[in-house]
């Protein structure tokens, strides 16, 4: 789960708990209030008086209690008049202070015996109400009653909002939330996570793919759509640009075909021979369009395929063009048959494309060896300047071009490599014996037995 502060999941979280923990917070003081005044209607009494009167208490002997108001219990028995207080220890001793009503005595004798005390309802017209607490003081522990002092203040909220059993609930369910709420937002983008993990499926090759509005939530359905739309605009301009460059390469192949015929009529000379070599380019560029739009349709079928046949073919036809620009070129093979699953047309065309590489790279009079191996390899090796270490991999990318040419548009080598991903093999590059470049086509062979049965 993404946690990062700028994402949508934490900032759902935090705001939740956040909203939650004030929602818990304003109940507390909420029901805080009702308790508050339920207590003030009953006895209506503040009893952190009796804490000012504890401190004053003062033992001057054995079972001997002195009172010695303090500043604060001064303050308040000039504040409230009708105030009185009564306290005895353990052991019976008391001390007192105001005048007790009568009505007190019965309760004084039993005074030790209560923990604490809200006496609210004596059925006495105007007789204010009177608490009991035990309350620890310089003298030690005290059983205090008292009456008519201040009534409850707001504070009491506060207390009773701050008491240990409304932390220890708004703790609880302060963890609960930062557990099950990013479980539920979590749960909640199972879509979104889906319509994610299928736009990484999409892929210039596999068109057609669109993202699902299953578990998306409906505000991202609009979303969806315009992704789905963009999507479609690009599918319909790949495939226009296919169609243009397939009828491009198709009404290229008539005019140089021509052209390739009128200049074979031309006497032999170095003239004829360039030409002979420019118009060859020409027709390899036509050639290449059209596997582009070949392999975009994905019309390549593997099929069983003698390796040796094929590169002796293949050889045979570009000797013209090698002799022409000057070359050497030869063939040679360790097997007298090796058969690969192949697509025919596909695989003479990496190779031509690498011979014709080999003739425009190599330079003049250059020895280009062509050989198939045992282990069903295809080898194109030169004696040119060689393919340097750093460059192996960027040749194989389309349009690059190590040495600036006037000619060529740096797509050969990349449908090499196109051509050869589809037999599921792989080409590599690498230094030709006594110099120049060699590349090497490894093919998957087809055992004789499976070959001969198909």
């Amino acid at each position: 789960m993404n946690w990062r502060l700028g994402s949508l999941r934490a900032r759902l979280t935090i705001y939740l708990v956040l909203v939650q923990a004030i929602a818990l917070v304003a109940f507390i003081f909420a029901a805080s209030i009702p308790m508050t005044n339920l207590m003030s209607s009953e006895q209506g009494l503040d009893d952190s008086v009796i804490q000012s009167f504890a401190e004053s208490v003062q033992r001057r002997g054995p079972g001997q209690l002195d009172l010695v108001p303090s500043e604060d219990l001064i303050r308040l028995t000039a504040e409230h008049p009708g105030m009185w207080f009564y306290a005895a220890d353990a052991s019976g001793t008391s001390v007192q202070m105001g005048d007790i009503p009568e009505w007190m005595a019965p309760l004084i004798a039993g005074l030790t015996r209560l923990h604490s005390a809200d006496i609210g309802d004596m059925d006495v017209p105007g007789q204010p109400a009177t608490i009991v607490r035990r309350q620890d003081s310089p003298a030690g522990l005290l059983w205090v009653a008292t009456a008519g002092g201040p009534d409850t203040p707001l504070r009491a909220v506060f207390a009773a909002a701050g008491g240990p059993m409304y932390l220890q609930l708004l703790a609880l369910l302060t963890a609960v939330s930062f557990l099950v709420i990013p479980l539920i937002v979590r749960l909640q983008f199972r879509g979104v996570n889906k319509a994610a993990a299928e736009a990484e499926q999409i892929d210039i090759a596999q068109r057609g793919m669109r993202l699902s509005f299953q578990h998306v939530p409906d505000e991202l359905h609009s979303l969806v759509r315009a992704v789905n739309a963009a999507l479609q605009r690009l599918d319909d301009g790949i495939e226009r640009r296919q169609r243009f460059l397939a009828d491009a390469a198709h009404e290229l192949r008539t005019p140089v075909a021509i052209l390739q015929t009128r200049i074979e009529l031309l006497p032999h000379d170095e003239q004829r021979s360039r030409l002979m070599l420019d118009v060859a380019r020409l027709a390899n560029l036509a050639n290449q369009l059209l596997d582009l739009e070949r392999f975009d349709a994905d019309l390549t079928i593997l099929q069983p395929v003698d390796l040796v046949d094929l590169a002796a073919q293949v050889t045979a036809d570009m000797a013209p063009l090698a002799i022409a620009a000057g070359d050497e070129i030869s063939f040679d093979t360790e097997v007298e048959s090796v058969t690969v699953a192949a697509d025919a047309a596909s695989l003479s065309r990496a190779l031509i494309n690498l011979i014709q590489n080999a003739v425009i790279h190599g330079g003049r009079k250059t020895n280009i060896r062509v050989a198939v191996c045992r282990k069903g390899s295809l080898t194109v090796a030169d004696t040119g300047p060689g393919i340097a270490v750093e460059n192996r991999e960027a040749i194989f990318e389309p349009f690059c071009r190590v040495v600036p040419l006037d000619q060529g548009a740096g797509l050969g080598l990349n449908l090499v490599k196109d051509i050869v991903l589809r037999h599921k093999g792989k080409i590599t590059v690498g230094d030709a014996p006594g110099g120049g470049a060699l590349f090497e086509i490894s093919l998957p062979v087809i055992p004789t037995q499976v070959a001969q049965s198909a």
